[in-house]
């Protein structure tokens, strides 16, 4: 069952995402996991990360956050009014936040994250790109 909101996609994301970084698993579950992840990729973002790219990738920014002992405590997705929707190229598009808290020893920092996902052939809303949120408002 494909989530059917952009704002769901984006919680279904987060939530392996604190897997990615907060959990033990085998090489093979992360392989699982990543594969989940991959499938909620718009095709052209998919498409520029291979598997075994999109893997070794994530494998090292695993080992950074490990490294440094930092775990994402908490994530909080864009409240459904504030998604804002609009076309692009005669596609359904949607632009929406959501801010990762990490935590290393007692002190938390956040990061906030702009995601764009775009509606597919079949309906579902797929991640086409994501950046952070600079503090003063801008992508960086």
């Amino acid at each position: 069952n494909y989530p059917a909101t952009p704002k769901e996609v984006l919680k279904y994301y987060s939530e392996l995402t604190q897997c990615f970084y907060n959990e033990e698993y085998t090489d093979q579950e992360l392989a699982e996991l990543s594969d989940k992840a991959i499938e909620m990729y718009d095709d052209e973002l998919a498409n520029a990360k291979l598997r075994e790219e999109y893997l070794r990738d994530l494998k090292k920014d695993i080992a950074d956050f490990e490294k440094d002992d930092i775990v994402i405590s908490s994530y909080k997705v864009s409240n459904s009014t504030d998604v804002e929707y609009f076309t692009k190229d005669g596609r359904d598009c949607a632009s929406l936040y959501c801010t990762y808290t990490l935590r290393k020893g007692t002190n938390l920092q956040a990061t906030e994250e702009v995601f764009v996902l775009r509606k597919d052939d079949k309906g579902h809303w797929k991640i086409l790109g994501f950046d952070v949120v600079k503090d003063n408002g801008d992508q960086e």
